[in-house]
């Protein structure tokens, strides 16, 4: 997530066009202070709702955990990943205490 000033777009409003196109989402701030978002259309804003595809772009973006994004949109962790696989969006589940387990076997 990009951070743009109301004073940086007054002078440069291209820095919110190159933000949009690329697929971004910019949190836009007056004075330092968050007044909005900004997002560029895209047809899964329809297909899923705006507060849930906010959601499942802040996880691609690595902006929210996993768990975050599960009770972000109302789902188990389960279902979040089985979501996430529908949608083609890489993700990567494992416990922590398993791989420090891992770690340990192996001696490091």
């Amino acid at each position: 997530m990009q951070t743009l000033g109301i004073k940086s777009l007054q002078t440069n409003p291209a820095l919110l066009t190159r933000s949009l196109e690329s697929g971004e989402y910019s949190l836009i701030t007056k004075r330092g202070e968050p007044i909005g978002i900004a997002v560029g259309f895209s047809s899964k804003i329809i297909d899923e709702g705006l507060h849930r595809f906010l959601a499942l772009k802040a996880y691609e973006n690595g902006d929210l955990s996993l768990g975050e994004l599960a009770a972000s949109i109302g789902q188990t962790r389960s279902e979040t990943l089985a979501t996430l696989g529908k949608l083609g969006i890489v993700t990567a589940d494992y416990s922590l205490d398993d791989e420090l387990a891992s770690l340990d076997r192996l001696g490091l």
